[in-house]
């Protein structure tokens, strides 16, 4: 999982090389919306769900765009111990490249509260807890059409999916 990480990194930081030398297509204009939907893995989740949105607040910085969030997630692990089921609300910031106007990459930071339930199969109990939860992701987004594409981000993410593929949706 790390190692997946450190690749898309790479080749993140790569992209935004490269480009800093190309003529970058038009960034997103301010007050677009972006809705995205994900599914996902990480290590504190064998399976989770995400459901952000993106309002692009400033619409050329450094070359980019600037967008503010939100997102809500939920994800669960089990093993042969314990069931734990954790559900977050984390703001978060965007910073975004189109490389061409299809294709855009993106680095995240989130920070944000979350709420676990934990059942103890062994003793047949259940705790609940709240939780600090944050994100630092990494990702693109390919739109097929105008407004439909498909998304994939990874990077470190606290009781909530790490890897993510899902569709996003400008509004």
């Amino acid at each position: 999982m790390k190692r997946i990480v450190k690749i898309m990194a790479v080749a993140a930081l790569v992209l935004v090389s490269y480009t800093a030398k190309a003529e970058l297509a038009p960034q997103w204009s301010k007050g677009t919306m972006i809705a995205n939907a994900n599914i996902g893995v990480g290590e504190n989740a064998d399976f989770g769900t995400t459901v952000s949105l993106d309002y692009v607040l400033v619409d050329e910085w450094w070359k980019g765009h600037f967008t503010v969030g939100g997102e809500v997630g939920y994800s669960t692990w089990e093993n042969k111990a314990l069931n734990d089921k954790n559900f977050g609300f984390t703001p978060r910031v965007t910073y975004g490249l189109n490389i061409t106007p299809k294709f855009e990459v993106h680095a995240i930071v989130g920070l944000g509260l979350g709420f676990q339930s934990e059942k103890d199969k062994v003793n047949d109990k259940t705790s609940e807890n709240i939780f600090i939860t944050w994100n630092d992701m990494v990702g693109c987004r390919f739109f097929f059409t105008e407004n439909f594409g498909v998304m994939a981000e990874a990077g470190v993410s606290y009781r909530m999916p790490e890897l993510r593929i899902g569709f996003s949706f400008k509004l």
